[in-house]
């Protein structure tokens, strides 16, 4: 597909995604995972007090055009996973403003307010977290990153992990922006998760400051924007989520002996950051592949 149509096809789906009617937050709001009779459920910033124990933060977001409140359902599925007295889970949410006809706007709206925004939400807690890992698809790979940038600042003593889902490149814009955190009081890691899909290399660049990983091998496919979202979520609860896309695939997201997604977590392995992961960033990405055709036929009859 050329650009000038794949451009076309794009637009004409923002278009049609302007017409739908959302019911979402007015102004960019941070919901914390809170516990509820043993079920977790979403608090808004405003109305959520912290606990003094909480030492771990995670958040995760989303990109252009979003409908659905997929990061608070990862925000859940990590909560499933770690000590909720060590860690505070949380979605930010900037759906209204990232409704937008370009996707270039909403890159800008996410580098120069919704980072900053969320930055000082985190900041606002008022608690000195040892860890923050954020999570970002599309667009809101430059919320992640200008918020880092701002905590590197403000708070140096917290080790940072930033996860970009197909970070989006709008053209003429320098991917070395993102994550680029040269503070030698700060510690960070960055890994990247990819396809090459109809966005072209708006969307499959590898990052200069994140270890990249290229999952175009293990796409269900059609080979899909949403589908790093989709796979990572999947790693936290260890297979597709039964009823949603890609339900019924397997699941692939190891090389060699590393576990990628959730797996290079600290929420996952806090062994392997001392303090950070010994993964390269710049790397040539690693390539996930299906094993060979045998090896998945038999695993199918084994289950």
């Amino acid at each position: 597909m050329n650009r000038p149509l794949t451009i076309f096809f794009v637009l004409s789906f923002s278009f049609l995604c302007q017409c739908k009617q959302n019911d979402f937050p007015e102004h960019p709001t941070l919901f914390f995972i809170a516990n509820d009779g043993n079920v977790p459920i979403y608090a808004a910033d405003a109305n959520f007090i912290p606990d003094r124990q909480n030492k771990y933060l995670v958040v995760a977001t989303h990109g252009w055009i979003e409908h659905s409140p997929w990061p608070g359902e990862l925000a859940k599925a990590i909560y499933e996973k770690v000590d909720p007295n060590q860690w505070l889970c949380s979605w930010y949410d900037w759906r209204k403003q990232a409704k937008v006809v370009n996707p270039a706007d909403a890159a800008i709206y996410a580098r120069d307010t919704a980072g900053p925004d969320l930055a000082q939400k985190i900041i606002h807690l008022g608690t000195d977290y040892e860890h923050i890992h954020l999570i970002g698809h599309s667009a809101g790979s430059w919320a992640i990153s200008e918020a880092a940038k701002i905590l590197a600042a403000k708070e140096p003593h917290a080790r940072l992990h930033l996860t970009f889902l197909d970070a989006y490149i709008p053209i003429g814009w320098d991917e070395s922006q993102l994550a680029d955190i040269n503070d030698p009081n700060t510690t960070i890691w960055s890994d990247h998760y990819f396809t090459k899909d109809a966005t072209l290399r708006v969307t499959e660049t590898p990052l200069s400051h994140a270890h990249n990983v290229d999952l175009t091998k293990v796409d269900p496919g059609p080979n899909d924007h949403e589908m790093p979202r989709y796979w990572y979520h999947a790693t936290v609860i260890g297979k597709y989520q039964t009823g949603e896309r890609y339900g019924l695939s397997t699941l692939y997201y190891q090389y060699e002996n590393i576990s990628y997604g959730f797996g290079v977590s600290f929420e996952s392995s806090p062994q392997m950051w001392k303090p950070v992961p010994q993964l390269p960033i710049n790397n040539l990405p690693v390539v996930l592949e299906r094993p060979p055709l045998m090896e998945r036929l038999k695993e199918t009859l084994s289950k």
